[in-house]
């Protein structure tokens, strides 16, 4: 089964994890979840996961940089990978998750200051868009 491809447009990581937290957190269940952030800020994102997302239960949730031990060690687990960072960054780290046969979900976290293609074309090459008010343009079928 294919990676279900959501995106989002952040101004920095902070933003980028309560994006991507919200919707997490509201529409998927049983989930693992790995953040892959262009710069290391894995104690932030470790802050505001134990500050904002309490409901999110510890054992379910990763935050790790990309590491291909991870994926490979856990057999018919879902994972939701959070890619956040320049388009650069993110089109590398989605080359190797295509790769990857983890099943589960991409949101790529677009750095809003460092888009060079235009908005509509980035959505158009994800199957969601999600936002800051959480609210979906499409519907997320389940894995």
């Amino acid at each position: 089964m294919r990676k279900i491809r959501l995106c989002c447009f952040t101004v920095n990581s902070t933003h980028a994890c309560i994006i991507a937290n919200n919707f997490i957190n509201n529409e998927l269940k049983n989930v693992k979840v790995i953040y892959i952030n262009e710069k290391s800020e894995k104690r932030k994102l470790k802050n505001i996961i134990s500050k904002f997302y309490k409901k999110m239960d510890d054992k379910l949730f990763y935050t790790e940089w990309l590491n291909e031990k991870i994926t490979h060690d856990y057999v018919n687990e879902t994972f939701v990978f959070v890619v956040n960072g320049k388009e650069e960054f993110i089109e590398k780290v989605n080359k190797y998750l295509e790769i990857n046969d983890a099943v589960g979900y991409i949101i790529n976290c677009y750095d809003i200051f460092d888009i060079k293609m235009e908005v509509k074309d980035i959505i158009n090459a994800h199957d969601y868009y999600i936002n800051t008010t959480g609210i979906m343009k499409n519907e997320i079928p389940n894995i």
